[in-house]
C-alpha cells in the first residue's frame, strides 16, 4: 500500500503499510465459518496471506470456505487450509515464512502455540476459551432478558452470568426455559 499523505495543522503525517507476510491461524471447531471469516477476511484486506489449521472435526467447512474464496476470485494460495496434526503445528510456526500466529481455542492449545511462537520470535494473538459476561441492568425486562440470555448463552455454551446482587436472585430463581 502506497503511503497516503494526511492533512494536518502542523507538520506532515502519512499512513502507510506493507504486507507482514504469511500468517498462521489455528481455529476451533465451533462456529466454523464465523471463526474462519473473522481471521481470514481482515488479514486478506490488509494484504496478508493466511494459512489455517482448522479443527479436524469440521474439515468440510474449511474446504467449503477455501472454495468460496477461490470462486470469489481470490488467487490460489492466498488462503490455504493445512490439514495437520497438533504435533505438526510447531513445524509451521517454526517456518521462517510464517510471520505471525493467531489461535482461538483452549488454554492448553494457547499455551503450546504461544510458547512455540515465543521461541520462534513470532507475533502472536491468542483468544482462549471462555465467554463474555452477560450483564443485566436494573431497568431490564426480566421476562424478555431471561429468554434472550438463555438463547445467547446456551447458543455459545456460555457458562457465566453476572448480575447486580439484587437482580441475581430474581434472575436465577425464575424458570430457565423460555
Amino acid at each position: 500500500m502506497a503511503p497516503e499523505l494526511l492533512e494536518v495543522a502542523d507538520g506532515i503525517a502519512c499512513v502507510g503499510g506493507s504486507p507482514l507476510g504469511i500468517l498462521f491461524g489455528v481455529r476451533p471447531w465451533n462456529f466454523p465459518y464465523y471463526q474462519l471469516a473473522r481471521f481470514v477476511a481482515p488479514n486478506l484486506m490488509a494484504q496478508k496471506m493466511v494459512m489455517v489449521k482448522y479443527s479436524g472435526s469440521v474439515p468440510q467447512c474449511a474446504l467449503a470456505f477455501e472454495d468460496l474464496w477461490r470462486r470469489a476470485g481470490a488467487p490460489r494460495g492466498l488462503c490455504t487450509n493445512l490439514f495437520l496434526s497438533c504435533e505438526q503445528v510447531n513445524d509451521v510456526i517454526d517456518d521462517p515464512r510464517i510471520k505471525g500466529v493467531a489461535l482461538t481455542g483452549s488454554s492448553g492449545a494457547g499455551k503450546s502455540v504461544a510458547a512455540r511462537a515465543g521461541q520462534s520470535l513470532k507475533k502472536s494473538a491468542m483468544e482462549l476459551g471462555g465467554s463474555n459476561p452477560f450483564i443485566v441492568l436494573a431497568d431490564a425486562d426480566m421476562d424478555r432478558t431471561l429468554k434472550w440470555a438463555m438463547v445467547a448463552k446456551m447458543n455459545k455454551n456460555g457458562q457465566e452470568l453476572y448480575c447486580r446482587e439484587t437482580l441475581h436472585r430474581e434472575f436465577v430463581t425464575r424458570p430457565q426455559c423460555p
